[in-house]
């Protein structure tokens, strides 16, 4: 057991039913030649914590987010995850919304990176391949003027009912298969309050800024 004087949050229990460190996951970093610094993520004890249970969201396919504020390296920490997948069994997808971003440009998005299958079902491109599509500032989208985000609309949608429809011709169903979202935004206290009934959707996770 851990010594009672740290907190059980220093500590994780893995697969051999052992209590470990979180200190004694994090490598020593050296930096890749040729890397941009904007990409540079040096690895922490945080870092290390965040990338773990994203990587419990990704495997077992539920939709998450991580939520905090600017600085909190939210969308780095997904974005240095999905660069390590392997690429014999994932594809990913980021998509940086804005203000201006409506949801034909996310539909559009979606489709870009899916083929059909057969009849009504779709998938990513590469068969037996699992699409990863990364939201950043998921909270951007203009208030139309019901109160409502169309992107987040058409989002909570697809996550929850797996399809979407065709806006031409007959509005045919298109079921989409393999594919999972995982978000990054900021919270409700400095930016737009997202649909509640889109988060209940997710597992959300709140990053802070790490002690000195």
């Amino acid at each position: 057991m851990p010594d009672k004087k740290v907190s059980i949050f220093d500590f994780y229990f893995d697969m051999k039913r052992e209590w470990v460190n979180w200190k004694d996951e994090v490598k020593t970093y050296e930096t890749p030649d040729g890397i941009k610094f904007s990409k540079i993520l040096v690895p922490t004890v945080d870092t290390k914590k965040y990338s773990y249970v994203l990587d419990l969201m990704v495997k077992n396919k539920f939709p998450c987010m991580f939520v905090g504020e600017s600085g909190t390296a939210k969308s780095v920490i997904i974005s240095n995850y999905l660069s390590l997948l392997s690429t014999d069994q994932f594809m990913k997808l980021e998509i940086n919304f804005s203000s201006r971003t409506t949801s034909r440009d996310l539909q559009a998005n979606i489709e870009d990176n899916i083929d059909k299958r057969s009849g009504r079902i779709f998938g990513p491109k590469i068969l037996g391949k699992q699409l990863i599509i990364m939201i950043d500032d998921l909270h951007m989208p203009k208030v139309d003027t019901y109160g409502t985000q169309q992107p987040i609309a058409l989002l909570r949608f697809f996550v929850e009912k797996g399809y979407i429809y065709e806006r031409t011709g007959g509005l045919e169903m298109k079921i989409i298969k393999d594919t999972q979202v995982v978000s990054a935004l900021l919270p409700p206290s400095v930016a737009t309050m997202v649909d509640p009934r889109l988060l209940t959707l997710f597992t959300p996770f709140n990053l802070i800024f790490p002690s000195q």
